[in-house]
């Protein structure tokens, strides 16, 4: 009888290897099951239950099982990077790594007793004999270079729980507030729960004026109007503001308001939705506000309803549910079938968190309504938003009424506001809400002259944030810049006056949530240093505004958070602002391979977007040009004194990630004619300038808005800081536009070399050239003696390690000499190029306009050389190596 063979196992899905690993993260015995539920906001059965929700649902969030464990850090830790955190721990390694800030394996296992340290040899096995072991009072093995003292192990974990807790509650009030079903009361129910309200309203009757702003809404007008006259409570005006229409609007609003007199039609020029509800406003003679846009309709229990929770709460306003169809997204149509609910209770957290109150759910009573000022006639978009801070500020934010009673169209329409403008006006609206600048204006004069504070936003990077603050911090305390308690203030290794005191302020801009929780715990025991995590990304503008906000320094510090500064960087930046004509100085800013990526802005003219002064050139460059004052420099290191950034109200946030820094320097110069910028170049500060997610979005919208702001007042074209460097501004190549809307052409300055003689000395008279000494570091010396002989002769010399051989200012070298031991070095195109390694001269690569080898055994036909060729390797003393 044949033998029947078992079929193939079907392959495992996903789902399998997850639960595979999850039930393998259990045995691990690690799991900090409270510390997990506190950071996701939910309860589990059981640790398999817990582990299976962090592997399908961690994704971008930054999740983490235990305090003792950021999976990020390991993996930077753990000695291969193929493998994830618990591949690591699943392969038992023999690796003794840090897991996290406050957890070091190999420390843990050296401070073991000699028969404990014998049985754990893993860092699995340490974090398994630390959680078995450890008591409140354990000190923590925190990883080498963490500052402070040690925390035990009871401090640590409330630590953790808190940052856990903040987090789960910044996701709550984050959420998505739309739901796919309404769930609510219903009318019936509403009606039961406000029956006291309702008797009073019946008693009370108070006369509700209803604000309808519309322009060119002919189509959408009747509806709105007529869900107005279908109102189960009839005690209400209804001002209809035509804002200009040019098309069958007013003859809509004319039928209407004929056959019912409680309607009042009025028209205005086009002025905008702000000004128009500021006309029915004024117009308004009732007791109570309500607001409708002509989009939208109401339900026709809405006021009642509306006004007898308000009366039965004693509020000054209240807000109702709303059905929104669409998802105001391009190619969105009127589909009922994307219809999504919203309607919910918050505090002023949630508020500041994003909207939940929309205008059409809103009735107000007229007292606080008028106190408001009205609606802000600035403010292109996120109106609503901005009233309802307002209003929610002074009187408490309104209270929510269990009724849906609001049909929203929310389907994507390109002449309304919400579709056309940029998201940035939410934080427009936000701003001046959230800072209070007259309170910050009347406490400026108070903060102390010798600190400084440091202003970082992080967008989802804390290793480049990390190394930032330990850079700032390690400059402080070298130069006796300390505030910790008892620190010493003996001379501070400079000679630029008093020893600086310095604060950190770090907005984390709702980065997942391992960001702010690594930083946190890396920094827990440095006072110098705070981190406040933001419910939303709020930009570099209002996230910097908002380090400001909470700074207490006298002067102000905006720095990016992948920039790196040098010792002594700072001092001589204060050092600049004692001149009252300067209103902020930058350092001089470096790429990592030593070229310069800012030694300030430069303007060229009207419609030119500004560039940074010699950008990708060598330092070189910016010592021979020696400019120091300009109209702008950028925010990626820069000072300023807190008075005066306050009084600025701090950068614009219309400006999205690009241009506020510009936008800053020219109005603080329109404040100040006479004013100045300046780049302070004993001041060095490395910019490896990474790109954040999302970080260019809005790129054609900030140029619009800054063209729209400055156009015809852009500063003078700036020719004449090249000449200072030897070069020459030649022109302005013009990129493409991109984007319909755009009003500005990107641009970038074209830079030439113009060819010069040597001006004296033995040389003089002869070609005075640009070389290019590109070294690597065992040639170093060799290339420092040539340069020297070069200079001698008059020869315009810079020298170029590795990293910036292929800078793309090489375009300007005349000479490309090449120091190597290899032949790794591509050839510069439209240089000549020397490589002086005996090992190269029979080298076969195929050279660009020129090749020049010098060295053992090579010769060259003087006959065959012109005379910059001849001068080359006359300046070489390379003549023996001419057949005359």
């Amino acid at each position: 009888m044949a033998r029947r063979l078992r079929p193939a196992p079907p392959p495992l899905t996903v789902e399998d290897r997850q639960l595979r690993w999850a039930r393998r993260i259990v045995e691990f015995g690690i799991l900090d099951r409270e510390y997990f539920e506190t950071m996701v906001g939910r309860r589990f059965e059981s640790d398999i239950a817990a582990i299976e929700f962090y592997m399908l649902n961690d994704g971008s969030r930054g999740l983490s099982l235990s305090p003792l464990i950021e999976p990020e850090w390991l993996n930077d830790e753990q000695p291969d990077s193929r493998f994830s955190w618990y591949d690591f721990l699943h392969q038992e390694s023999t690796d003794l790594v840090a897991t996290s800030p406050v957890f070091d394996a190999a420390r843990y296992v050296a401070e073991l007793d000699e028969t404990d340290r014998a049985a754990v040899t893993t860092t699995l096995g340490a974090l398994r004999h630390f959680v078995r072991h450890a008591d409140s009072t354990t000190l923590m093995p925190v990883s080498p270079g963490r500052r402070g003292e040690r925390p035990t192990w009871g401090r640590e974990r409330a630590r953790s729980l808190a940052v856990a807790r903040d987090f789960a509650d910044s996701q709550h009030r984050t959420r998505r507030r739309y739901r796919p079903e309404w769930g609510g009361a219903d009318t019936a129910e509403a009606r039961a729960r406000y029956a006291a309200g309702l008797a009073r309203l019946q008693v009370e009757r108070p006369l509700v004026s209803i604000v309808l702003p519309t322009h060119n809404r002919a189509a959408q007008l009747e509806r709105a109007m007529l869900s107005v006259s279908d109102q189960t409570y009839d005690n209400w005006q209804l001002i209809v503001v035509d804002d200009g229409s040019t098309d069958e609007t007013p003859a809509v609003v004319e039928r209407l308001s004929a056959r019912d007199p409680r309607m009042t039609p009025v028209a205005q020029a086009p002025s905008g939705a702000s000004a128009a509800r500021n006309t029915g406003l004024a117009a308004a003679t009732g007791t109570h506000i309500a607001f409708l846009d002509s989009d939208n309709a109401w339900r026709s229990t809405h006021l009642e309803l509306a006004l007898a929770a308000l009366l039965q709460e004693g509020a000054s306003a209240v807000h109702t549910g709303l059905r929104m169809i669409g998802l105001n997204n391009t190619g969105d149509a009127a589909d009922e079938s994307k219809e999504t609910f919203r309607g919910e209770e918050g505090d002023w957290n949630d508020l500041v968190a994003g909207n939940f109150i929309d205008l059409n759910a809103l009735v107000v009573e007229a007292s606080a309504a008028r106190s408001l000022g009205g609606f802000d006639t600035t403010l292109k978009r996120w109106i609503d938003y901005d009233y309802v801070l307002r209003l929610s500020r002074d009187f408490g934010v309104p209270r929510y009424v269990d009724h849906l009673s609001v049909d929203y169209d929310n389907t994507f329409d390109p002449s309304r506001l919400s579709s056309r403008e940029g998201a940035s006006w939410q934080e427009v609206a936000l701003a001046p809400n959230v800072i209070d600048w007259a309170a910050l204006a009347d406490a400026a004069p108070d903060r102390p002259a010798d600190l400084v504070s440091i202003v970082i936003p992080v967008y989802r990077e804390w290793r480049m944030t990390r190394r930032a603050i330990d850079a700032v911090l390690a400059d402080a305390d070298r130069h006796g810049a300390s505030n910790r308690e008892g620190a010493s203030d003996i001379d501070s290794a400079s000679d630029h006056g008093a020893p600086l005191r310095v604060e950190v302020v770090v907005i984390d801009n709702a980065s997942q949530r391992n960001v702010s929780a690594t930083l946190a715990a890396w920094f827990a025991a440095e006072p110098r240093v705070r981190i406040l995590r933001q419910d939303r990304n709020r930009n570099f503008a209002l996230g910097s505004n908002l380090g400001l906000a909470a700074s207490t320094g006298a002067h102000v510090v905006m720095l990016n958070n992948d920039t790196e500064v040098h010792p002594g960087w700072l001092a001589p930046l204060v050092d600049e602002l004692s001149d009252p004509a300067v209103l902020g100085a930058q350092p001089l800013l470096l790429y990592p391979n030593g070229t310069v990526q800012a030694a300030g802005t430069v303007f060229g003219g009207d419609k030119v977007l500004p560039w940074h002064f010699l950008a990708a050139h060598p330092r070189s460059d910016a010592a021979r040009a020696d400019q120091r004052s300009f109209s702008a420099i950028t925010a990626a290191a820069a000072i300023f004194r807190a008075g005066d950034l306050i009084r600025w109200r701090g950068f614009d946030p219309i400006f999205a990630n690009g241009l506020e820094d510009v936008d800053l320097c020219l109005r603080a110069l329109d404040e100040r004619p006479g004013g100045r910028f300046s780049v302070v170049p004993e001041s060095i500060v490395v910019h490896h300038e990474s790109v954040a997610p999302g970080r260019s979005d809005a790129q054609i919208a900030n140029r619009r808005h800054f063209d729209e702001r400055w156009q015809g007042r852009y500063p003078r074209i700036e020719a004449s800081r090249y000449a200072a460097a030897g070069l020459l501004l030649a022109g302005i190549e013009a990129g493409e536009p991109k984007g319909h809307d755009v009003l500005v052409r990107s641009s970038r300055p074209l830079i030439v070399r113009p060819p010069r003689d040597v001006s004296e000395g033995s040389w003089a008279g002869r070609p005075s050239l640009r070389w290019s000494l590109k070294h690597e570091a065992s040639t170093f010396a060799e290339a420092d003696a040539l340069a020297s002989r070069l200079r001698d002769l008059g020869q315009e010399v810079v020298l170029d390690a590795p990293d910036a051989w292929y800078r793309s200012s090489a375009s300007l070298d005349d000479v490309a000499v090449v120091l190597l031991r290899d032949d790794r070095f591509v050839p510069q195109p439209g240089a000549v190029n020397v490589l002086v390694d005996p090992a190269l001269a029979s080298d076969p690569l195929v050279a660009p306009a020129f090749r020049l080898q010098i060295g053992a055994g090579a010769r060259v036909s003087a006959q065959a050389l012109d005379d910059r060729e001849r001068l080359i390797f006359e300046a070489l003393g390379a003549d023996d190596g001419l057949d005359r």
